[in-house]
């Protein structure tokens, strides 16, 4: 084989332990069609491997590594590509990336602007990608690490959008200014001959028109015909290169006939300064409403990063705390958690007792208890107390950080879907071409009229643009993950939206989902009910506990007047007590009232209807006499009934899957019309 043909390989390999290990590598790989050679060394742990890249690429060997048993040392990078407009801009930079030998994947978003590129160390480094696709025309850089969509891209997108829509403004007014002046005189006889007053020689306006389509050409419009020359230079013409064609054609047509007319019969002596200015504002204010759609998915994945704590209290070696940054953690160290902070990292609780609000990964309403040896998650919400914890996961390696980078990959994800319109936008545009100029000879045959044949060749080149048929997927796939995670829904894929269509089935959870996700008081009773409202609300005060919050919330709303609480005490697992206007007050479970010889009465039948019916029951004594009792539980959301009918409606099937005991879930689910249920 030609050694200019030859494709060389060298990739690092881990996992091998001794001479047998690299053996079986070296004859794994020497049995793929298309290698001349392959040489694996246990010193260095790489390997080196000569093949016809006509036959095998990087991807393959890699993949064959693998299935050996041992891991090919790969890396993955993103990169903020600039200046793509179409679906031939991502074919152009894709293919770019994937023909450099150290380059097993390389995947292109259009919406986002993101290349992900997943590659080999030892063969290519990052800034050689960046370099590959600056060559193809478009700026590119790496993504830093602190640049977020809540950082310095954030800046940069909005910066980039003022500056369209400033351009959209200007092109839009003189390109209205161009249509008053040329097409003026077709509504308003009188308009014409008031050009022709005010005219101080020949041709004037058209003049006027010239110096205006020129502005917004190569004002706003340079952004088309800077990247389409580029692409034509590649071979590879794109949207831009039809936008430049069509309107550069029209305009360069019309300033012939300003400069030269005796070179155009008298009948095509006519001028299309307004078809180049309006083609040019309408393509940029599509553009920008592109901008401003992407613009708005980003703030889904914002507000999840939003959930990240951005310092730490650390402690030292002598148990002093100092405040850090949480990009200076790392594993192992211990970290203090305060009343009302979010946990910093992942870990594990090595000090310290308090109830942690985990609903933004659960979606439990009910803080959990947390205490020695338990595992925290970070972004999640100490309520109370303070945690000593130990941090086993920082930074990327977190639970928050995965289900970021799960929402990022959904949106930049390509679907099997978009692989045919990337196939198809492939020869779109040469076609285009080709038809455009196909079109400009017809009517040069049919009527021997140049403006007549450029007038249509150049409607050609402006509808054909394909900007649509590249964005309209990855803009939906954005949009859709974007608007669905700002909801609470999270999809691991992209690819779960494609398939969404052919779902006959829903799946319910109860918690958060059909319910309002927090107790809360829908009912109470006894002899007394509002003095048992009052007098529980005065001692849950000084509780910690959800439930009592739930009561003190009610209490709030009805404008009670709360009175002073002594001797206040908490009787684990039992409920709580304190001195109230001078009387002992007990309010609890109902063992706790079985403990102190509190007769129930009549009360103790109707609690135990509630609380079938999956409601928690509190009751409120004073001393030995009971009071009343307060029903609470997790109220089902207003829209919940109207949504599972709507379903039901489409034809779709809608069952209800929980973690909470089935009496609960029968209750919720009856109220619902759901049949089926899963507790």
């Amino acid at each position: 084989m030609d050694e200019k043909t030859r494709g060389q390989l060298e990739i690092g390999i881990d996992g091998m332990t001794c001479a047998s290990c690299s053996a079986r590598v070296e004859r794994a790989l020497g049995k793929l069609p298309g290698v001349t050679s392959a040489s694996v060394n246990l010193a260095t742990e790489r390997a080196e491997v000569f093949f016809d890249p006509q036959q095998l690429d990087a991807a393959r060997i890699a993949g064959a590594i693998r299935e050996t048993g041992y891991t090919p040392v790969t890396d993955e990078i993103d990169l903020v590509v600039e200046g793509m407009t179409c679906a031939s801009c991502v074919g152009r930079v894709e293919r770019a990336l994937r023909k450099q030998s150290g380059v097993l994947e390389a995947v292109v978003n259009l919406a986002t602007e993101r290349a992900h590129v997943r590659y080999i160390p030892a063969m290519i480094c990052t800034d050689e990608l960046a370099s590959i696709v600056s060559a193809a025309g478009y700026a590119a850089h790496p993504v830093q690490e602190d640049e977020g969509q809540d950082g310095n891209e954030t800046d940069q997108r909005r910066a980039s959008l003022r500056a369209r829509g400033r351009d959209v403004i200007v092109a839009a007014v003189l390109a209205m200014a161009i249509l008053v002046l040329s097409m003026g005189a077709s509504f308003f006889p009188a308009f014409d001959r008031a050009l022709m007053v005010t005219s101080p020689f020949a041709h004037f306006w058209e003049w006027v028109q010239f110096v205006l389509a020129s502005i917004v050409l190569f004002g706003p419009g340079r952004r088309f015909f800077r990247p389409g020359l580029i692409a034509y230079r590649h071979l590879s013409p794109d949207m831009n290169s039809l936008v430049a064609t069509g309107t550069g054609a029209a305009w360069a047509y019309s300033a012939l006939v300003l400069v030269a007319p005796a070179w155009f019969p008298l009948d095509a002596r006519h001028v299309y300064f307004d078809s180049a200015a309006v083609v040019i504002a309408a393509v940029l204010a599509g553009k920008y409403l592109e901008g401003l759609a992407k613009g708005r998915t980003s703030s889904a994945i914002r507000k999840l990063a939003g959930l990240q704590a951005k310092t730490a209290h650390r402690l030292d070696a002598n148990g002093i705390e100092h405040e850090v940054p949480i990009s200076r953690l790392r594993t192992g160290e211990r970290i203090v958690v305060r009343p009302g902070e979010r946990i910093p990292v992942d870990g594990r609780v090595v000090e310290g007792r308090a109830h942690v609000d985990e609903a933004m990964l659960t979606g439990e309403p009910l803080p959990s208890v947390k205490t020695m040896d338990d595992n925290v998650v970070g972004g999640t919400i100490c309520q109370d107390g303070r945690l000593v914890v130990e941090a086993t996961s920082v930074g990327h390696d977190t639970v928050l950080a995965h289900i970021i980078h799960l929402v990022e990959s959904a949106q930049t994800g390509k679907l099997p879907i978009q692989g045919l319109t990337d196939r198809a936008v492939r020869v779109f545009t040469p076609v285009v071409l080709a038809i455009a100029l196909a079109t400009f000879g017809v009517w040069i045959v049919l009527t021997g009229n140049v403006s007549i044949a450029l007038v249509a060749a150049v409607a050609v080149l402006v509808v054909a643009c394909p900007c649509a048929m590249g964005l309209a997927t990855p803009a939906a796939i954005m949009v859709g993950t974007g608007r669905a995670a700002e909801l609470g829904v999270l999809f691991r894929k992209g690819e779960a939206l494609e398939t969404l269509s052919h779902v006959d089935t829903l799946l319910f959870d109860k918690t958060g989902t059909l319910t309002e996700g927090r107790p809360a008081l829908v009912d109470q009773g006894g002899s007394d009910p509002a003095k048992a409202l009052r007098l529980a609300a005065a001692l849950e005060s000084a509780s910690e506990h959800p439930l009592g919050r739930a009561i003190v919330t009610a209490a709030d709303e009805r404008g009670m007047h709360l009175p002073t609480v002594k001797n206040f005490r908490s009787i684990a697992g039992y409920g709580i007590e304190g001195e109230v206007e001078g009387r002992m007050v007990r309010v609890g479970a109902r063992r706790l009232m079985e403990r102190e010889n509190v007769l129930l009465g009549d009360s103790a039948e109707t609690a135990a209807q509630r609380e079938n019916g999956g409601r928690t029951v509190v009751f409120v004594a004073i001393d030995a006499t009971l009071i009343g009792w307060l029903a609470i539980a997790d109220r089902i959301k207003p829209e919940a009934y109207a949504v599972v009918q709507a379903l039901r409606a489409r034809g779709l099937q809608v069952a209800m899957v929980t973690g909470d005991g089935r009496a609960t879930a029968q209750s919720v689910a009856r109220q619902l019309h759901i049949e089926q249920v899963h507790a």
